[in-house]
């Protein structure tokens, strides 16, 4: 999926329609956040406000030899003036597959201007010669406003961040 904002050769998101609503791995899932949802596992359901000055345009490429036939719903409101301090809405997605051990993997490169983090979906897929690592090891780094050697914020793992690094151990 490509979204566009106001005629920008360049999208604004660009990722895989499945990661950009929170199902990653190829598997749907039921859940419910802040910003998205998909309450039986089987729909995309989107709430961020992403407002355009003139026009957006999404774009929907299927990638696989079958047809998909796909049903959406776009709302939208037509008019509202938004002066030059308005935010667009931005995503960025990436993989790492494996990641490289014993290196630190960027959820966010380095963003400069105006704007503010939502959040993020991680889906972690142990590799398969690490079985006797846990994988949720490793801080969370937050560098702001120009941060160098130390981040504004560090969390105490993956684990946390995620929030179900037990419940995934156990499984």
């Amino acid at each position: 999926m490509k979204i566009y904002w106001d005629g920008a050769a360049k999208p604004a998101v660009q990722a895989p329609l499945g990661d950009f609503f929170c199902q990653s791995m190829g598997k749907m899932v039921a859940f419910e956040n802040a910003f998205f949802s998909s309450p039986q596992g089987t729909s995309f359901n989107c709430i961020i406000p992403m407002p355009f000055r003139k026009n957006a345009k999404i774009v929907l490429i299927n990638e696989s030899n079958v047809n998909n036939g796909v049903y959406y719903e776009v709302d939208a409101t037509l008019g509202d003036k938004h002066d030059k301090q308005t935010l667009y809405f931005h995503s960025y997605w990436r993989r790492e597959n494996p990641t490289t051990l014993r290196q630190d993997m960027t959820i966010l490169p380095e963003i400069n201007g105006k704007g503010r983090f939502l959040g993020c979906n991680i889906g972690v897929r142990q590799n398969p010669c690490c079985t006797n690592f846990w994988w949720g090891e490793g801080e969370v780094k937050v560098y702001l406003d120009g941060d160098t050697e130390y981040p504004t914020l560090c969390g105490t793992g993956t684990e946390d961040y995620i929030g179900s690094g037990l419940w995934s151990e156990i499984i």
